[in-house]
């Protein structure tokens, strides 16, 4: 499927720039992608309840390497925590944290960078971070340098980026991870296990096809490569009982919620879209909106509060936003979600009357695990201290959960 139609299926169909981009690609080499995390401050101790790893990995799938380090460590997967997922295609530098008494040896993992290893009484957890350096490399012959400067002053002046979950969150070679979470929340989630084994509508293996054509798990385990380990999971155990709707459990939860947060991104996508295919933009404030006071990177200051946008603080509230102190956001719908009001309240309402959705549809039956009361994201973003560090290749921070290949998008013509 080409990259833009990809972007279509996941609700992304805005952009900011008026500028057509330069051509070019990345990624067509982990260096040109490297990803480096900020992290909040944890405070070291040397006989810490935790252990603590600064690693450096090239081309590695953060649950797989998880799995990798358990083993390794001879620990449980559910003993390890980090602050955040990385693009596979990438070189990235990462915080994971092992509740552990024993030592590591760097050695043990081989083809792996440790660069360094220090105790803590402080657990990591998911978001704990400020947020990451990127360097990207774009490969083209020309030098786009000024072009770039130019696309990104234009951004900055419409109020940033759309903030779009990139690609990646709904599988950068199966994009179908948000349609899986669709089927669990709409309490099918037999259909969803066999659509994440094989799916008909993405896949082109024989091996996945004929599973989903014969519901034969036993023989698809001697079909399916032994290095798909997650599928070969859901596979063994409908052989042990006969049961698909029950074959998630077999999953970390946080790669059970994957799915669930996948179709809240889609949701999300689609409202940002629909907004600036409405407004023209996403730098002005509307009346029934909600806000939030952002730092430095862009990441909400939730302890601040919400505050809902009226005709007593418009005027103020826009003031704020023009100068990147607040940010409207759009809701990841959950159980609990506080819909907007206004225009964009419109927008949520009229896209979860089409998706045939509601809030309270992600209280999970099959698995209360995987249910989500939901939270809000900011509609932009902007790159900070954004530098070009040598010919087509920039370096600039964003915020925590903020992508990367969502500004990119902005600045390549094709950004696959």
């Amino acid at each position: 499927m080409p990259f833009k139609e990809k972007e279509m299926e996941t609700g992304i169909y805005a952009r900011i720039s008026s500028y057509p981009g330069i051509p070019g690609k990345i990624k067509s080499d982990p260096e040109d992608f490297m990803v480096e995390e900020i992290p909040i401050e944890i405070p070291r101790k040397p006989d810490g309840k935790y252990l603590y790893l600064r690693i450096r990995l090239r081309n590695w799938d953060n649950n797989r390497f998880l799995m990798r380090l358990a083993r390794e460590l001879g620990v449980s997967r559910k003993r390890i925590t980090y602050a955040g997922t990385k693009d596979k295609t990438a070189v990235t530098t990462q915080y994971f944290c092992v509740n552990t008494p024993s030592g590591f040896e760097a050695s043990r993992l081989g083809d792996v960078e440790v660069l360094e290893t220090f105790r803590s009484d402080r657990m990591l957890k998911l978001g704990d971070l400020l947020g990451n350096y990127f360097r990207i490399s774009i490969e083209d012959q020309e030098d786009h340098d000024a072009e770039i400067m130019s696309i990104y002053d234009d951004i900055s002046s419409k109020g940033g980026f759309p903030n779009y979950f990139g690609i990646q969150r709904f599988g950068s070679v199966r994009t179908n991870t948000h349609k899986i979470g669709k089927y669990i929340v709409n309490g099918n989630p037999d259909e969803a296990v066999k659509r994440y084994i094989g799916d008909p509508d993405i896949d082109t293996e024989d091996f996945r096809l004929e599973f989903y054509r014969t519901l034969d798990a036993g023989e698809a385990l001697k079909n399916f490569p032994m290095h798909l380990n997650f599928e070969r999971s859901l596979l063994s155990h409908i052989v042990e009982t006969g049961d698909f709707r029950s074959a998630f459990a077999n999953f970390p939860v946080n790669l059970r919620m994957i799915f669930v947060h996948a179709y809240q991104s889609y949701l999300f996508n689609m409202m940002v879209s629909e907004r600036f295919k409405r407004m023209g933009n996403l730098s002005e404030v509307s009346e029934g909106d909600i806000a939030v006071p952002v730092d430095r990177y862009f990441n909400p200051v939730v302890n601040e509060g919400y505050i809902k946008v009226s005709r007593f603080n418009i005027e103020k509230i826009s003031r704020l936003t023009a100068s990147d102190r607040v940010r409207v956001t759009a809701p990841l719908i959950g159980y609990d979600t506080t819909l907007s009001g206004g225009l964009q309240g419109e927008i949520e309402a009229g896209i979860m009357e089409k998706e045939k959705v509601s809030p309270e549809m992600f209280r999970i039956a099959s698995d209360p695990s995987m249910s989500s009361s939901g939270e809000r994201r900011i509609i932009s973003a902007k790159p900070v201290d954004l530098k070009i560090l040598e010919k087509n290749t920039l370096g600039f921070s964003l915020g925590k959960g903020i992508y990367a290949t969502s500004f990119l998008r902005e600045i390549l013509i094709d950004s696959d």
